[in-house]
């Protein structure tokens, strides 16, 4: 598929037919990242961040902290630390 770049401010930008955008699940929020290969330019969709909430409940509810942070992790606040 042939694409032809266009000018946009100082840079050169791209359209994605509809249809590769579909079957990437991509749309105008989506983020992408640009890697040169190679081979050439390689576009990836970026997964999106995950919020707090979302991190803290992929902790397994068997977690144990490494023994190396254990004791930090484990001990009272010593000062007037918001925690």
């Amino acid at each position: 598929m042939k694409i032809q770049l266009r000018r946009w401010g100082n840079s050169l930008g791209l359209r994605v037919p509809q249809k590769i955008a579909q079957n990437y699940g991509l749309d105008e929020n989506s983020l992408v990242e640009l890697t040169e290969t190679p081979e050439g330019i390689m576009i990836q969709k970026r997964s999106r961040v995950s919020s707090l909430d979302e991190l803290l409940s992929s902790i397994p509810d068997d977690f144990e902290y490494p023994e190396d942070t254990r004791e930090f992790n484990e001990s009272g606040s010593v000062g007037e630390e918001l925690i």
